[in-house]
């Protein structure tokens, strides 16, 4: 596990202790925080996928950051916008740092990702998420995305790649395929607390990508959302 000092700035559970969706609930938001050169993150990469395959009582996701590309090896979907998205977590959660891998949960908790004791606990803990008055109209090319968000939220939409597949030739990872799903691919907000708003967010036909809107306060807490399949 990689560690770097931040210098920049529930509800029923089912028998096997997840939580059980309900009518009125939307899916527990999961973002891993990963690199592709970091040789700590593949495992929680794979536990990641099975998460995916839970359900759609939970919506993971995963954001490569970019803080490990000097290891020799630059991760083709890192970004700055999501490595900072992890650093306003850490201050969020009174962490002085960020690692690789961790997976927030809720936008309440964040563990290590590949903890997969950990990952289940604190998902069967979780507070359930409200159900997001949010709709999507897919085309060749584009999404666009329409949403209500509640008086203390912004909505935001995250718009995956659903399984990438890498040979990584440099770096702690070198000399092995790595696997990802759910890879988030744009991000962008819908609408301003207590408003209506829509986007259209262009997405490339390859990705077979799906989406999720959520609504999340200042605090970082994830208070409602829904998953828009095409």
């Amino acid at each position: 596990m990689r560690l770097l000092p931040i210098l920049l700035v529930a509800g029923c559970a089912t028998a096997d202790g997840e939580p059980r969706p309900t009518a009125s609930s939307g899916p527990l938001v999961l973002e891993l925080f990963t690199s592709q050169g970091c040789s700590s993150c593949p495992p929680a990469d794979r536990l990641l996928s099975r998460l995916v395959k839970k359900g759609d009582h939970v919506a993971p996701l995963s954001f490569h950051v970019d803080y490990w590309n000097d290891l020799g090896w630059a991760d083709p979907y890192s970004l700055p916008a999501w490595t900072a998205r992890q650093q306003s977590y850490a201050r969020a959660l009174g962490d002085n740092r960020v690692y690789t891998p961790e997976l927030v949960i809720g936008g309440a908790a964040g563990v290590v990702g590949s903890q997969e004791s950990a990952v289940s606990r604190e998902i069967a803990n979780a507070a359930r998420p409200a159900l997001l008055a949010a709709t999507a109209r897919w085309s060749g090319d584009a999404v666009e995305v329409k949403a209500t968000a509640p008086a203390d939220a912004d909505v935001f939409v995250a718009v995956w790649e659903e399984t990438t597949h890498t040979n990584v030739l440099r770096g702690e990872n070198a000399g092995t395929m790595l696997d990802s799903d759910r890879v988030v691919r744009r991000f962008e907000r819908v609408a301003a607390a207590g408003h209506e708003g829509s986007v259209t967010v262009k997405v490339d036909p390859r990705w077979n990508s799906g989406a999720v809107a959520f609504a999340q306060r200042a605090d970082k807490k994830i208070v409602a959302s829904a998953l828009l399949p095409r």
